[in-house]
């Protein structure tokens, strides 16, 4: 219990750190780092049980579904087809990406493909694991995705704003 403890507060101090200096998408990413860091320094790591796992992607799932308001009603049909376009285009990378990672010796091919698709971190970890491939690899792929993009995404938008 005392390892839950000191990740959860290694979270929270992240995220405090990451807010204070204004890293986009700090709140999460500093979380992560936190948390992520504190998980390495124990010899053996620190597991949920998967229940609690499950909780979690229950407040998550839930967190984002509030998010949805009244324009997603008109808004949704109308970018569903570069949506799904958009989602098999990921998906033909990811195959490629996985292919040549699988070639080069670096992981197999499924760990690979589940590391580089597009699709929520702990989902996919998860989908892993079912499958038989390794669930922490597959997480790390897509922390780098997700900090890259937390990163860079907003850069861009700010860089495309200040242009147009």
């Amino acid at each position: 219990m005392e390892k839950y403890l000191l990740v959860i507060v290694a979270g929270i101090l992240g995220a405090m750190v990451s807010e204070r200096f204004n890293v986009p998408g700090g709140a999460v990413i500093g979380a992560m780092l936190g948390s992520g860091a504190m998980t390495l320094a124990f010899p053996d790591g620190v597991y949920l049980a998967p229940r609690v796992a499950t909780a979690a992607q229950i407040i998550l799932g839930t967190l984002l579904g509030m998010t949805f308001d009244r324009t997603f009603l008109s808004m949704g049909p109308k970018v569903l087809p570069i949506a799904i376009a958009s989602t098999l285009i990921l998906l033909v990378v990811a195959v490629c990406m996985a292919f040549i990672a699988s070639r080069l010796g670096l992981v197999d091919f499924g760990t690979a493909l589940f590391g580089f698709s597009p699709g929520g971190m702990s989902g996919m970890a998860i989908l892993a694991k079912t499958e038989g491939h390794n669930p922490p690899l597959v997480a790390f792929l897509h922390m780098v995705r997700v900090f890259t993009l937390f990163l860079v995404v907003p850069l861009l938008v700010r860089v495309y704003l200040h242009f147009k």
